[in-house]
């Protein structure tokens, strides 16, 4: 910086553009330095770091604060812990670490707040990588938050608790729901109108989730920017009805400061709800000392100032889409909008929410189709539909909060309320059953990701400067686009492979060959749509299978097959067959002791409903005789066999 002003004119084109490269690179450069600065491994008093941890020892104490509202589910209550200190041997050590727990769900640990300590005496264990091929890595997942150990707790007591931000939030949360529920509203109704006021996603029904996501509309479902923006435009819309004088600016900039983060309080301050807080906060500041604003560096003032409070938060899914959503609407959407000339008031307001929605949704695809594997075709018409009536909605649902002191004018509301919710599930649900509605089975690397950003900006470039040279470049870098797709695409017909998968308690097998294949399952996975999303659907997605041939794995049992000239057996205690085998799967009813009868067959594996390792069962005589290969899915993850 110093050569730059000892040897540019201010004035020089070349010291502004290296000026800017250079603060750039010092802002990235910072936040690799506060990561690492903000990361608990790197601690000497990590809980990895423990003796107790690494000696694998079972029994010691361990006392935690909850710091994340918790989760509850059918059996168990799911809790985000930081960890304060491991008693082992009447010795205890200050220790530090982010830690997910399960307690056994009951009238007390479904009463715990963030704030609360709590001791327990269980066993960690260190995160496990995904066990079959592109299943969505979990693991991974709670790592970019800071959790890798986990453990599921039988004895725990509670110790006591202390005053935090998150903890006044979940209280003031569960009280608004509290006076949704005594509005009348139940079911489906009270879960959406919880998750589309408050953020409270947790009694979300997979019918819903599914219709929301499917059509476009999933985005309503968790508080982000428009439900901020929809509070901050209520709140000044009322200091306009009162006609208050100029020169209570300041209080007027003040109390709408207050009320945007009371709201994101309540909400439990998620990644899109804190930016749109920090803009609206920024704005506000500009306003109070006259300032003038432009939008792109509140974007990134916000960004940076959330970063480096946490750095981690980047890594979060709706942090990025948040970012990249309002980054399209406030580049995309006067472009968009000024395509058309709507002289009707009322067409108009509808052309302006279609180009928000297109903005948004040009800035987010990329993203979208990387992490969920699909794209709602019909975005437009159910954003259409939703976005006006969230605005209803929101005022509703704030004037049950409002008024719960009055309970007929809450139960009025509330019967408004269900009835505008049903009609949104209906004509949602409506949209999703009309054909083409959603493309699925989408797939696309990191790389294929940044490529088509890449493509869209030098697309968006070329329309504002309209470069010569830019079109060539953009039809390059689109034929390449289109010949990785065609190439994976040709590798993908060319395949054949055996994917044995690892499902506690299923059996799950698929026979591909190119674009098709055989999928051989137990009955109640084949049931279980929940279970095969979560597990085997995203490999369908990656290799571009078509509808599987459903075969039912408990017709098969004790039976072989043959398939690509390759012969597999279903082995379980009935098996009596002395054939040779290319693939022996061994079923949990299966004598262990019997094993060596298979010393033919060229792979043996075993499924992960075993509750025992087989191999240890083997004395080692035995064991000496089998020739082949071994394989344990509970313990070595998904088998697969390409030809």
């Amino acid at each position: 910086m110093l050569f730059l002003e000892l040897f540019f004119k201010n004035t020089s084109y070349t010291k502004k553009f290296f000026s800017e490269f250079l603060i750039a690179l010092s802002i990235v450069f910072s936040g690799i330095l506060l990561v690492d600065f903000k990361s608990d491994s790197q601690t000497k008093n990590y809980i990895g770091n423990a003796k107790t941890i690494k000696e694998k020892k079972k029994n010691f104490k361990t006392n935690l604060e909850i710091y994340h509202p918790i989760f509850i589910s059918k059996k168990s209550v799911k809790i985000k812990c930081e960890v304060i200190s491991i008693e082992n041997n009447y010795k205890i050590e200050k220790h530090i670490g982010k830690v997910l727990i399960y307690l056994p769900k009951d009238s007390l640990s479904v009463k715990l707040l963030p704030g609360d300590e709590i001791s327990v005496n269980c066993f960690f264990n260190l995160l496990s990588n995904p066990k079959n091929p592109h299943q969505f890595n979990y693991s991974k997942y709670l790592q970019s938050k800071q959790i890798e150990y986990t453990a599921f707790v039988s004895n725990w007591t509670f110790i006591g608790s202390s005053w935090t931000l998150k903890r006044f939030s979940t209280i003031i949360r569960n009280r608004c729901l509290q006076s949704f529920s005594e509005s009348g509203l139940k079911s489906n109704e009270l879960a959406i109108a919880s998750a589309l006021t408050f953020g409270y996603k947790d009694e979300l029904s997979q019918f819903v989730k599914g219709v929301f996501s499917k059509t476009g509309a999933m985005h309503v479902l968790a508080v982000s920017g428009l439900h901020v923006g929809i509070v901050f435009l209520l709140i000044s819309s009322l200091f306009k009805f009162l006609k208050i004088a100029h020169r209570f600016k300041i209080i007027q900039q003040l109390v709408l400061i207050f009320f945007v983060w009371v709201y994101a309080i309540i909400t439990g301050l998620s990644p899109s709800v804190l930016r749109a807080a920090t803009m609206l906060t920024f704005f506000s500041v500009a306003e109070i000392f006259n300032k003038s604003t432009n939008i792109y560096n509140i974007l990134a003032c916000s960004a940076i100032f959330l970063l480096s409070i946490d750095p981690y938060l980047i890594t979060d899914v709706g942090f990025q889409l948040s970012f990249f959503a309002v980054t399209g609407i406030i580049y995309l959407h006067p472009i968009i909008f000024n395509l058309i000339f709507v002289n009707n008031y009322i067409l108009k307001k509808i052309w302006s929410v279609s180009s928000v929605s297109i903005a948004a949704q040009i800035a987010t695809f990329p993203l979208s189709i990387y992490y969920f594997h699909q794209f709602p075709n019909f975005f437009l018409m159910s954003n259409l539909l939703v976005i006006p009536l969230v605005f209803i909605l929101l005022i509703i649902g704030l004037s049950i909060i409002a008024f719960n002191f009055l309970p007929y004018v809450s139960i009025f509301l509330g019967k408004i309320l269900t009835i505008i919710i049903s009609f949104i599930v209906k004509a949602l649900s409506f949209i999703e059953s009309i054909p083409y509605s959603l493309t699925d089975g989408l797939f696309m690397s990191v790389f294929e990701t940044f490529m088509l950003y890449l493509l869209i900006l030098l697309i968006l470039y070329q329309l504002k400067f309209d470069f010569k040279f830019l079109n060539f470049l953009i039809l390059i870098i689109g034929v390449f686009i289109v010949f990785l797709d065609f190439s994976e695409d040709k590798k993908r017909l060319n395949k054949r492979s055996i994917v044995v998968y690892s499902i506690p308690n299923h059996t799950a097998i698929d026979l591909i060959e190119g674009k098709n294949h055989f999928f051989i399952a137990d009955k109640k996975l084949l049931e279980n749509k929940k279970l095969i999303n979560t597990y085997i659907r995203n490999n369908w997605d990656y290799n571009d299978l078509r509808t599987p041939k459903i075969l039912n794995y408990d017709s098969l049992v004790s039976k072989s097959i043959k398939w690509n000239n390759k012969s597999i057996g279903y082995v379980n205690k009935k098996w009596n067959f002395t054939s040779d085998l290319d693939f022996a799967i061994i079923d949990k009813d299966f004598p262990i002791n019997t094993l060596v009868s298979l010393i033919n067959s060229k792979t043996i594996i075993i499924l992960p409903n075993i509750t025992y390792h087989p191999i240890n069962k083997i004395n080692t005589q035995s064991f000496s005789k089998i020739s082949s290969s071994i394989h344990e899915l509970r313990k070595s993850g998904a088998y697969i066999y390409h030809f």
